[in-house]
């Protein structure tokens, strides 16, 4: 019998507009600054397994391989489209990043294996049981002591965010943008085990409030 292809919501929500994806989050979201300092939240070092949970196109990973050479760096994304975009991408830059096809609650990975995770505008497409799962698996993937960086839209700081954010619904979903706009996500990462949970960074958009969180695996306990 042959198998259903699991649904997913694709970038920009439709999966007719993945060919503007990159054009479009270049020129209003002013990528290349927030990503360089999202990439120095990570702080990739010699050695270290980074995953790119959500990958998309690649620019991320391949701008943290970039940055540390010596890290190894893993895409994960369920899009066949945006990963041939990714590879397409790496591979003219000359950067060794491994991508791989996979939902974030089933990441092909060992337990305890990656120093860190990054997410970039993923977790708003995802309603709130799997956004429990994927925080879940990512504290799986964690060795002890290892970090996760989430950057994604957050609660408005005022009115012309939260009428700045409207887009993003639309296009998105609402169900599985209503955690993101209430500022759900810290406490779901800290449900998920996630300890040190903290904004680092916020920065206001044309599509609203986008924010930078922090966590950490303890190296002790915090079995889920």
């Amino acid at each position: 019998m042959k198998s259903t292809p699991r649904p997913f919501v694709p970038a920009l929500g439709l999966h007719g507009l993945t060919g503007f994806y990159d054009g479009l989050i270049a020129r209003f979201l002013a990528e290349e600054a927030w990503k360089a300092r999202l990439v120095a939240s990570v702080a990739p070092r010699p050695g270290e397994v980074i995953v790119d949970l959500g990958c998309g196109t690649g620019t991320l990973g391949s701008m943290l391989k970039a940055a540390c050479p010596e890290a190894s760096l893993i895409g994960i994304d369920p899009d066949p489209v945006m990963l041939g975009r990714a590879r397409a991408k790496a591979a003219e830059a000359h950067l060794d990043v491994r991508f791989e096809q996979a939902f974030a609650d089933a990441l092909p990975l060992d337990e305890g294996s990656a120093a860190a995770v990054v997410s970039s505008l993923v977790f708003h497409h995802l309603e709130q049981p799997a956004k429990r799962a994927a925080f879940a698996e990512a504290f799986r993937a964690l060795r002890p002591g290892g970090r996760i960086v989430i950057a994604d839209w957050a609660d408005p700081d005022d009115l012309l965010m939260r009428l700045a954010y409207v887009p993003v619904q639309v296009f998105d979903g609402f169900p599985n943008t209503r955690d993101n706009l209430q500022g759900l996500l810290p406490g779901l990462m800290r449900q998920a085990g996630f300890e040190d949970v903290r904004e680092v960074y916020r920065r206001r958009t044309i599509f609203g409030n986008l924010a930078f969180l922090h966590g950490t695996k303890p190296v002790r306990g915090g079995a889920l």
